[in-house]
């Protein structure tokens, strides 16, 4: 299976590193991590009923490629865990399952408070996506993962861009407070993924990189 290939059935895995975190904690270098103990004020049915029915289709649509996003995260995190040889990659990695795992709990009892419900698993795409996955090795997995966990960040940061304009307040907010996260993470996957791009000879035997050096958000 080619790079080419390999990318092309990856292609459409859920964002990557769909949202980095949701409740900002300052690291003592400054920089903010996931919280799992943000509090989310618990709601009766019928105003959920109602939140819900507020909400835009664009709002309620953001709320379910976030959360199908995070699983996603998860798995790709504790399977690139296993797979992975490189200590900076498998770093990344446990951070994305550790911090996802925060958003996916917080994300919930959020979406309980809009009337939503979320996935509770993995669409079939999906875990078609993760069977690709797994076929890769060594630095072919490594690239493969780390491309994605780059261009991912920068679909989901876009995403999140527009979030920050929704009416409802409790998204709105949950999107401020998630960008400078999102950013920090994409900051984190583009030096990575430098450092662990191996190049290979063209027929001609010319070192050519076999990924796109420009990594935009």
């Amino acid at each position: 299976m080619t790079k080419t290939k390999n990318l092309y059935l990856l292609g459409s895995i859920a964002l990557f590193m769909a949202a980095c975190s949701s409740s900002g904690s300052e690291n003592k270098d400054g920089t903010s991590t996931l919280s799992g103990d943000t509090a989310i004020t618990t709601v009766s049915k019928d105003q959920a009923k109602n939140d819900s029915s507020r909400l835009q289709p664009s709002e309620t649509g953001f709320i379910q490629q976030v959360a199908t996003g995070s699983l996603m995260e998860v798995e790709a995190g504790s399977l690139t865990t296993q797979k992975s040889k490189s200590q900076k990659v498998v770093d990344f990695a446990k951070m994305m399952v550790t911090e996802h795992n925060s958003l996916n709990k917080e994300l919930k009892e959020l979406a309980r408070g809009l009337g939503i419900q979320l996935p509770e698993a993995l669409p079939s795409s999906e875990q078609s996506n993760l069977a690709a996955l797994r076929q890769l090795q060594a630095n072919e997995y490594d690239q493969t993962y780390m491309d994605l966990a780059v261009k991912d960040h920068a679909k989901t940061i876009d995403l999140f861009n527009g979030a920050v304009n929704f009416k409802n307040e409790k998204l709105r907010a949950f999107a401020e407070r998630t960008l400078p996260v999102l950013q920090h993470h994409n900051e984190m996957a583009i030096g990575i993924d430098s450092v662990i791009r191996v190049k290979k000879p063209d027929s001609r035997g010319d070192d050519l990189p076999n990924v796109d050096k420009k990594h935009k958000n």
